[in-house]
């Protein structure tokens, strides 16, 4: 194994980034309930806000785009540290990983 500790930086790196991704994305969510509890409780019509309600959503919709491509780019990692033997496994990535070759639909599911 050649490299090793540029894969592990590199390992290490690709799990910070999909983690802000997801805490991103959750930090939206709670926007978004936020918001809609915060009309509801000032008892304000459904209509009141709804175009900076959609401006978010889309927001959030253009994070789960991110997320598939970094998802996406560490699967291409994974191959180009396997294909020029630059060790990253020992690192402990300790994430599920679904199992099946069609394992994106767990990600659209998550996402």
């Amino acid at each position: 194994m050649r490299h090793t500790q540029v894969g592990f930086r590199v390992a290490r790196q690709v799990r910070t980034a999909e983690r802000a991704v997801d805490q991103a994305m959750i930090e939206v969510c709670k926007l978004i309930q936020t918001s809609l509890e915060g009309r509801v409780e000032a008892r304000l019509a459904a209509e009141v806000g709804q175009s900076a309600l959609e401006d978010i959503v889309t927001g959030l919709s253009r994070l789960a785009t991110v997320r598939a491509s970094v998802a996406a780019g560490h699967a291409g990692l994974a191959t180009v540290a396997d294909d020029y033997q630059i060790g990253w496994r020992m690192e402990g990535m300790s994430e599920t990983k679904p199992r099946a070759a069609g394992g994106n639909d767990v990600l659209q599911l998550v996402a």
